[in-house]
């Protein structure tokens, strides 16, 4: 019993160190892949663009933020070009937000880049591989969400 428990702690402490270092990898092709946006940036926009429009208060919550960060995201997107600001029917004292065209290209360009980085970074991997990767940190992700109590479900970014 306590061989086996310290197998997994050794096991999940493997992974956090795989997981810290992917993040570092993740951060390196976002300033390249990203750099109109940052990666910050990035989310916000492909939360605006996926379920717009939308108020600054559903970002925060899509990105699990304090809504002082997300809007100060939103401002950035903002005087960028890359969202526009419209009155909320429901509520005149409140705005919500959709992506302008300039926003939804700088959006799928970044999308591409980052789609070219991994294909070149994984060209020698299979379609088999490459789909049990992606399921794999689905799982991952479902199950850190689940514990943290984040969302669960996300679409693709673009």
């Amino acid at each position: 019993m306590l061989a086996e428990s310290k197998y997994l702690m050794s096991a999940s402490e493997d992974l956090v160190i795989a997981l810290y270092r992917l993040g570092l990898v993740q951060r390196s092709i976002a300033r390249h892949a990203l750099a109109e946006l940052g990666s910050q940036g990035f989310t916000a926009l492909a939360v605006i663009q996926r379920q717009g429009p939308v108020r600054v208060s559903e970002v925060a919550e899509q990105l699990s933020v304090d809504l002082s960060v997300a809007s100060r995201q939103v401002a950035a997107l903002v005087l960028a070009g890359y969202v526009e600001r419209e009155p909320d029917p429901d509520d005149r004292r409140a705005s919500r937000l959709r992506p302008t065209a300039a926003g939804t290209r700088v959006l799928t360009d970044s999308h591409r880049r980052m789609v070219a980085t991994a294909s070149s970074a994984l060209g020698g991997w299979s379609e088999e591989e490459l789909a049990g990767l992606a399921s794999q940190l689905e799982r991952l992700r479902e199950d850190f969400a689940t514990v943290a109590s984040i969302p669960t479900r996300q679409e693709p970014a673009a």
